[in-house]
């Protein structure tokens, strides 16, 4: 997938701009606060439907303006052409999304995932220092991407867990219903949870059997194969599952597992007045070994979290990302569009070589940097007519 044009009104720092892109590589530069990050956030907003950077719609509106549009051309694979627009007025508080100038329903039925992207922010540190949710959210969307039952699955559970949270609130809170029917009530529910529960906690395994390699070989090419990563998969119904053994755990097995503990915890649920178990709490668990073996297990190494250097911590997310990419060009048979917002900084030049080597080898990249120090050392791995040039200032992008 490549993004050719991309088109701004009153988003921003920027009143209206336009700006071609080229199908390889486009470095972005400025000082900081020039507004190169909004580029990448305008793109995000249309293909992924949130902002790279966390931000609501209403903080893109222009100051003293009352909405904006964002608009960008697409080229598929199959030189297939789209163009993706959003428009957000802050009075209707309103989103309005349209492909090829037809306006949609649902941007998540009819453009997500049709238009994967990858990006890398600072922002993105959350996933390995942060709370488990910023675990499960890149994994949920990495998967949403290339799967779009997998995202139905999300939105059932999502409204399955406010109604039996509200079920069990209300029955602690005011006890009007009788105990046998709040029961049966809450016994339908986790009939319904362990089923949703079952095919979301299966297709998680089943997708990280597939991601760990990926992830692997993209950390091993960092640190030249002397740490060895490990991505454990913590369920809150049963505990910690091994990478070993992801692809060992039936369908049937994770039924039963979250039935029983579901049957188990039915007082504890009611006296707390809240779901305590179910793929909405399990956690994706990020390790290092330090001497790389094939007979490692989940007691060996140490918790990224709580031990690593905030060089691992970078070198581990910048893996994760990587194997991002690869896994959903696999999937999807698209090359997303790869989003890099300030990621050298903070790297030693070993690693900033070795990933602007790396990145040859991709699709359509974007990457943004207050230095162009790095110029040189990107021209060492791209020919003149394979990169872009913008530089960011005066609220204005410039082709160089």
């Amino acid at each position: 997938m490549i993004l050719q044009k991309l088109s701004l009104n009153n988003f921003r720092n920027y009143t209206q701009q336009t700006a071609e892109f080229g199908k390889s590589f486009n470095y972005i530069y400025g000082n900081n606060g020039e507004g190169k990050t909004n580029i990448l956030e305008a793109v995000s907003l249309i293909s992924f439907g949130k902002s790279l950077v966390g931000s609501p719609e209403f903080d893109c509106v222009k100051f003293g303006e009352f909405s904006f549009f964002t608009e960008g051309n697409f080229l598929s694979r199959l030189d297939t052409k789209f163009s993706v627009s959003l428009e957000y007025n802050t009075d209707s508080k309103r989103k309005t999304y349209s492909l090829n100038k037809e306006r949609v329903s649902g941007f998540s039925s009819e453009i997500f995932g049709r238009f994967p992207v990858v990006f890398l922010t600072p922002h993105s540190l959350a996933i390995t220092y942060g709370n488990p949710s910023e675990r499960r959210r890149f994994f949920d969307i990495m998967i949403s991407q290339t799967s779009k039952l997998y995202l139905e699955y999300l939105k059932d559970l999502n409204r399955l867990i406010k109604q039996k949270n509200a079920l069990l609130k209300d029955f602690k809170e005011n006890g009007k219903t009788g105990r046998n029917e709040f029961l049966n009530i809450l016994d339908s529910y986790n009939e319904k949870l362990i089923e949703i529960s079952t095919e979301i906690t299966f297709r998680r395994l089943e997708f990280l059997a597939d991601f760990k390699v990926f992830f692997e070989s993209k950390f091993n090419y960092l640190t030249s194969g002397y740490d060895f990563p490990v991505i454990n998969y913590l369920m809150s119904a049963n505990g910690e599952i091994d990478w070993k053994d992801f692809n060992s755990y039936s369908y049937d097995d994770i039924s039963k597992i979250i039935s029983l503990k579901l049957n188990e915890i039915i007082e504890e649920e009611t006296a707390r007045g809240i779901c305590l178990i179910g793929p909405q709490r399990d956690d994706f668990v990020f390790k290092i070994i330090k001497n790389k073996s094939g007979d490692v297990n989940r007691h060996q190494g140490f918790y990224l979290k709580n031990f690593a250097s905030q060089g691992e911590h970078k070198t581990f997310l910048i893996s994760l990302k990587l194997a991002e990419f690869d896994i959903t060009r696999e999937k999807t048979n698209e090359n997303p569009v790869m989003l890099l917002d300030d990621v050298l900084s903070e790297l030693d030049s070993y690693r900033v070589t070795k990933i602007i080597s790396y990145l040859k080898d991709f699709g359509q990249i974007f990457l943004t940097s207050t230095e162009t120090g790095y110029i040189n050392s990107i021209k060492e791995f791209y020919r003149n007519d394979d990169m872009k040039l913008f530089e960011i200032k005066n609220n204005s992008i410039v082709q160089k």
